[in-house]
């Protein structure tokens, strides 16, 4: 009874949202991106809230379960966002056809994401029962991380679903419903969290890196059952036909030919940052702390970056559909002015907070090892912001790409980029020399630039407006 009062509540929530217009704003304004990003940006916040509180969690609970999350998390989220970047290209497609005014395309594009993401489980429920061992072995030393990366991988295609139906609502500017539905989802998250890591004496067990993915990957379930539910309304069975959960094969094909070179490319990028955290185990403590530290602020704070790229996304996409791709370049240097500002207020606030940083993540730390990290942990988190400005101009631009179907040269590019620009680098620099954590984070950050210049230069050739997606 709880659920479908909820799920009403919800939908009357939706009425707000406009119809084919996305926002009330000049079209390729400011205005109009700040509409459809923030909203993006309080969902992306509320999930990737949940993961800095389950780092949080983690590192008031030990040390040793902190370091585990990072390490089997990243390669973890690899596949994961993989699938779920894939299945998120039903955005690009709803945005095209509700731009065209195709309303009764709108439903076929999402349906296909569905199914595909049902078809996962094939591969993530494998990863669950074997992934653990392949990757990190049997050894007393893994447990943590095994555990960890095992229950990531059984929620797997939760997510990828989540990806489909999200891009239905998204891609008509429904953002505040996302918005609405993320922020219930983390307080559940939060929860759980507090229960299963921590147990209750004498009613639940301790669960520690277990009940931290557990938690999540069960907040995530929430949003897919009440996106579900919306999804197939009446009313939105009628207008946009979302009871067409047949699959057509060409339909599936043309968002698997769009979708999977930027899926494939999110996938070895995560990989390549897997990678990085494992060199950063192997090299010292303090420098896979430090990275972990660094690495959970801007999971807090990507979700910034991905509001903006969504936005411009659907922005991009409906401009595309309705014959307007000039108004995509004023949409760009709107997103430009909202990264500078709000990464450079980032900046004062962390720079203002970093003993408290320190304070939070090194609670069951000694003393002397938090005078040891202190430095450390100050430099790094700053030199983090202006890797966070650069991924977000990056991804800015890889929004339009997205939406204009020229997902093949963020594969190449990107998949080479990493390697080339960070994972080399770092390998013989920081990891054959010996050199600290801080030469590591400078790396990162001018992998970060480099990246993103790659992108503008494809930008400006604009070789993407002669690209066509839908028929």
């Amino acid at each position: 009874m709880f659920f479908f009062i909820l799920s009403g509540i919800i939908f009357e929530f939706t009425k707000l949202e406009l119809s084919m217009a996305l926002t009330k704003y000049k079209e390729g304004s400011l205005q109009e991106l700040c509409a459809i990003s923030f909203p993006l940006m309080l969902s992306s916040l509320s999930v990737m809230a949940m993961l800095f509180v389950d780092r949080l969690f983690l590192a008031k609970f030990s040390l040793e379960a902190f370091n585990a999350a990072i390490a089997a998390g990243t390669l973890g989220w690899a596949f994961i966002l993989g699938a779920l970047v894939l299945t998120s290209i039903s955005q690009v497609f709803v945005a095209q056809y509700y731009g065209a005014g195709r309303t009764e395309k709108l439903g076929e594009p999402v349906w296909q994401m569905i199914w595909l993401s049902l078809g996962m489980s094939i591969a993530f429920f494998p990863l669950a029962l074997f992934g653990s061992d392949w990757f990190f072995g049997s050894s007393p030393e893994t447990k943590l991380q095994m555990e960890y990366f095992k229950w990531l991988m059984f929620f797997g295609s939760s997510y990828a679903m989540y990806g489909a139906l999200c891009g239905f609502f998204v891609g008509q500017g429904k953002v505040r419903l996302i918005t609405l539905i993320a922020f219930l989802a983390n307080f559940v998250n939060a929860g759980l969290d507090w229960v299963m890591i921590f147990g209750i004496p004498d009613l639940f067990p301790s669960l520690g890196v277990r009940g931290a993915a557990i938690a999540t990957c069960t907040s995530q379930m929430f949003q897919v059952v009440v996106l579900f539910y919306l999804f197939l309304k009446k009313e939105n069975r009628e207008t946009y036909q979302t009871s067409n959960y047949k699959i057509h094969w060409d339909a599936m094909y043309q968002c698997i030919r769009i979708g999977s070179p930027a899926a494939i490319f999110m996938t070895l990028e995560i990989l390549g940052w897997a990678i990085y955290y494992q060199l950063m185990v192997d090299i010292s403590e303090k420098h896979i702390t430090v990275a972990g530290i660094w690495q959970s602020l801007i999971i807090l704070f990507w979700f910034i970056t991905e509001g903006v790229q969504k936005g411009i996304s659907t922005l991009a996409g409906n401009f595309i559909g309705a014959g307007k791709r000039h108004l995509i370049r004023s949409s760009f240097f709107a997103g430009i002015k909202i990264l500078l500002l709000l990464f450079t207020s980032i900046l004062v606030l962390i720079m203002g907070f970093q003993e408290k940083i320190v304070e939070y993540f090194l609670t069951t730390a000694e003393i002397s090892t938090i005078d040891e990290y202190r430095d450390a942990i100050f430099f790094c988190t700053v030199t983090g912001v202006l890797y966070m400005l650069f991924e977000g101009i990056r991804y800015l631009i890889a929004g339009i790409l997205t939406a204009a179907g020229d997902t093949m040269f963020l594969l190449a590019t990107g998949c080479i980029s990493i390697w080339i620009f960070l994972i080399a680098p770092v390998y013989y620099i920081v990891v054959k020399n010996g050199s600290s954590i801080e030469v590591s984070s400078l790396i990162c950050t001018a992998y970060a630039g480099l990246a993103a210049f790659i992108n503008f230069v494809r930008y400006k050739q604009g070789k993407w407006k002669t690209i066509v997606i839908t028929a």
